[in-house]
């Protein structure tokens, strides 16, 4: 996610890892789904059109793990409808990314960011996903965490793979 990790650190339990991640270009699109977890699948649906070669120079790319969701809680402490999905270009296409075809997809310069995290398996969709984060945000306290109800939800393997799934729940780090 947003780069390699520079550092990593134990916590107390439940255990969680702090890392720092290098910035660079993202592929990212807004979405709104009837559920989060639609407006997930739709949301990465499009963005790997793009890297498949749904851009302007026609350019096929390699997906650079993880797939990054960054959600925020509704009032009533689910997660809300719209969220926010992020792909890395691939290095080689990071000085000059192919423009995208779909309007809704845009080029996204991102700095550093250090984060709070804790990986969980299985296959994970929006529940587990909001239970971890909980279980996150408890463990951190909210005086380290920079906003308590912003998460970025990670993905490394694709949802249809049958099991041992690896997945992130982060805090930015004040």
């Amino acid at each position: 996610m947003f780069g390699t990790p520079t550092r990593t650190r134990q916590g107390e339990k439940p255990n969680y890892e702090e890392k720092e991640y290098e910035g660079g270009k993202f592929a990212t699109i807004e979405h709104t789904g009837e559920t989060f977890d639609a407006a997930c699948l739709e949301a990465v649906a499009k963005l790997y059109k793009y890297l498949e070669g749904s851009n302007d120079q026609g350019a096929k790319m390699s997906v650079v793990d993880p797939v990054c969701i960054t959600a925020l809680l509704a009032d009533d402490g689910s997660l809300q409808l719209k969220v926010k999905v992020s792909l890395q270009i691939p290095s080689q296409f990071q000085a000059s990314p192919p423009s995208t075809t779909d309007k809704s997809i845009r080029i996204e310069q991102r700095g550093k960011m250090a984060v709070f995290f804790m990986t969980f398996h299985g296959n994970a969709k929006g529940e587990e996903y909001k239970n971890y984060a909980a279980q996150l945000r408890s463990a951190v306290g909210t005086e380290k965490a920079d906003h308590k109800e912003l998460y970025i939800f990670s993905s490394y393997d694709p949802q249809n793979k049958s099991f041992g799934n690896r997945h992130e729940v982060s805090l930015r780090k004040k």
